[in-house]
Protein backbone atom coordinates (compact mmCIF):
# COMPACT_ATOMS: atom_id res chain seq x y z
CA UNK A 1 0.00 0.00 0.00
CA UNK A 2 2.94 2.41 0.65
CA UNK A 3 4.32 1.78 -2.56
CA UNK A 4 1.15 2.49 -4.48
CA UNK A 5 0.49 6.08 -2.31
CA UNK A 6 4.41 7.18 -3.08
CA UNK A 7 3.87 6.24 -6.66
CA UNK A 8 0.66 8.44 -6.72
CA UNK A 9 2.34 11.30 -4.85
CA UNK A 10 5.15 11.19 -7.44
CA UNK A 11 2.64 11.00 -10.64
CA UNK A 12 1.26 14.00 -8.34
CA UNK A 13 4.26 16.03 -8.09
CA UNK A 14 5.43 15.49 -11.65
CA UNK A 15 1.97 16.64 -13.12
CA UNK A 16 2.12 19.61 -11.00
CA UNK A 17 5.17 20.72 -12.54
CA UNK A 18 5.80 24.67 -13.20
CA UNK A 19 4.74 25.26 -16.79
CA UNK A 20 4.60 28.78 -16.33
CA UNK A 21 8.36 28.93 -16.83
CA UNK A 22 7.78 28.29 -20.31
CA UNK A 23 9.30 30.18 -22.76
CA UNK A 24 6.45 31.53 -24.69
CA UNK A 25 7.67 32.71 -27.69
CA UNK A 26 6.18 30.89 -30.45
CA UNK A 27 3.56 33.44 -30.69
CA UNK A 28 6.60 35.86 -31.90
CA UNK A 29 7.59 33.96 -34.58
CA UNK A 30 8.22 35.52 -37.95
CA UNK A 31 8.25 38.96 -39.40
CA UNK A 32 7.22 42.34 -37.66
CA UNK A 33 8.15 46.19 -38.07
CA UNK A 34 9.24 48.85 -35.83
CA UNK A 35 6.35 51.35 -35.90
CA UNK A 36 6.88 53.39 -32.69
CA UNK A 37 9.47 53.85 -29.78
CA UNK A 38 8.22 55.60 -26.55
CA UNK A 39 10.84 56.71 -24.28
CA UNK A 40 12.93 59.49 -22.68
CA UNK A 41 14.88 60.33 -25.67
CA UNK A 42 14.98 62.64 -29.07
CA UNK A 43 14.95 61.54 -32.43
CA UNK A 44 15.32 62.75 -36.20
CA UNK A 45 12.43 64.75 -37.52
CA UNK A 46 10.26 62.80 -39.03
CA UNK A 47 12.23 59.20 -37.22
CA UNK A 48 12.00 56.25 -39.92
CA UNK A 49 10.81 53.82 -37.68
CA UNK A 50 9.50 51.60 -39.80
CA UNK A 51 12.57 50.81 -41.79
CA UNK A 52 13.75 48.51 -39.18
CA UNK A 53 12.38 45.38 -39.38
CA UNK A 54 12.75 41.97 -36.71
CA UNK A 55 12.06 38.40 -37.77
CA UNK A 56 11.52 35.94 -34.62
CA UNK A 57 12.66 32.51 -35.19
CA UNK A 58 11.14 30.72 -31.75
CA UNK A 59 12.70 27.18 -33.48
CA UNK A 60 16.05 28.23 -32.74
CA UNK A 61 15.46 31.33 -30.23
CA UNK A 62 17.23 33.84 -32.58
CA UNK A 63 16.13 37.09 -33.42
CA UNK A 64 17.17 38.94 -36.79
CA UNK A 65 17.18 42.57 -36.80
CA UNK A 66 17.48 44.29 -40.54
CA UNK A 67 17.29 48.22 -40.36
CA UNK A 68 17.35 48.73 -43.52
CA UNK A 69 19.75 51.85 -43.78
CA UNK A 70 18.22 53.73 -41.04
CA UNK A 71 18.97 54.73 -37.82
CA UNK A 72 19.27 52.29 -35.45
CA UNK A 73 16.46 52.32 -32.91
CA UNK A 74 16.48 48.85 -31.76
CA UNK A 75 19.47 46.82 -32.19
CA UNK A 76 22.22 46.66 -34.92
CA UNK A 77 21.62 44.87 -37.58
CA UNK A 78 22.70 41.19 -36.73
CA UNK A 79 21.24 38.20 -35.64
CA UNK A 80 21.30 37.64 -32.10
CA UNK A 81 19.99 34.41 -29.70
CA UNK A 82 17.48 35.23 -26.41
CA UNK A 83 16.27 33.30 -23.87
CA UNK A 84 13.29 33.96 -21.30
CA UNK A 85 10.70 32.33 -19.58
CA UNK A 86 7.11 33.01 -19.56
CA UNK A 87 6.45 36.20 -21.80
CA UNK A 88 10.21 37.91 -20.78
CA UNK A 89 13.28 37.21 -23.48
CA UNK A 90 16.76 38.17 -22.40
CA UNK A 91 19.30 39.01 -25.07
CA UNK A 92 23.20 37.92 -25.13
CA UNK A 93 23.66 41.96 -23.56
CA UNK A 94 21.44 40.95 -20.15
CA UNK A 95 18.88 43.25 -21.42
CA UNK A 96 15.52 42.05 -20.87
CA UNK A 97 11.79 42.92 -21.83
CA UNK A 98 8.83 41.71 -21.40
CA UNK A 99 6.66 41.27 -24.64
CA UNK A 100 2.83 41.34 -25.28
CA UNK A 101 1.04 40.74 -28.06
CA UNK A 102 -2.71 42.28 -29.14
CA UNK A 103 -4.07 40.98 -32.29
CA UNK A 104 -1.01 41.75 -34.83
CA UNK A 105 0.38 44.36 -32.00
CA UNK A 106 3.88 43.57 -30.14
CA UNK A 107 4.96 45.31 -27.93
CA UNK A 108 8.67 45.17 -26.20
CA UNK A 109 8.86 46.88 -22.84
CA UNK A 110 12.48 46.62 -21.57
CA UNK A 111 12.66 45.89 -17.69
CA UNK A 112 14.26 49.02 -16.42
CA UNK A 113 16.02 49.62 -13.41
CA UNK A 114 14.18 51.33 -10.80
CA UNK A 115 16.99 53.74 -9.73
CA UNK A 116 17.35 54.61 -12.97
CA UNK A 117 14.59 57.21 -14.15
CA UNK A 118 15.00 57.54 -17.96
CA UNK A 119 15.73 54.38 -18.83
CA UNK A 120 12.03 53.41 -19.56
CA UNK A 121 11.69 52.44 -23.01
CA UNK A 122 8.77 50.80 -25.20
CA UNK A 123 8.72 48.81 -28.70
CA UNK A 124 5.84 49.04 -30.66
CA UNK A 125 6.13 46.89 -33.87
CA UNK A 126 3.38 45.41 -36.03
CA UNK A 127 3.15 41.60 -37.44
CA UNK A 128 3.78 41.84 -41.37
Amino acid sequence: MKKVLVSLFVVFLVSCSNDGDRLEDSVLNGQWTLTNVSCFCGFPDPPEFNLTQVTFVAASNQIIVSNNGSQVYFREDGTYPYTGTDNQITFENNRTFTFDINGDRLDLVFVDNPQIADDEVTYSFVRN
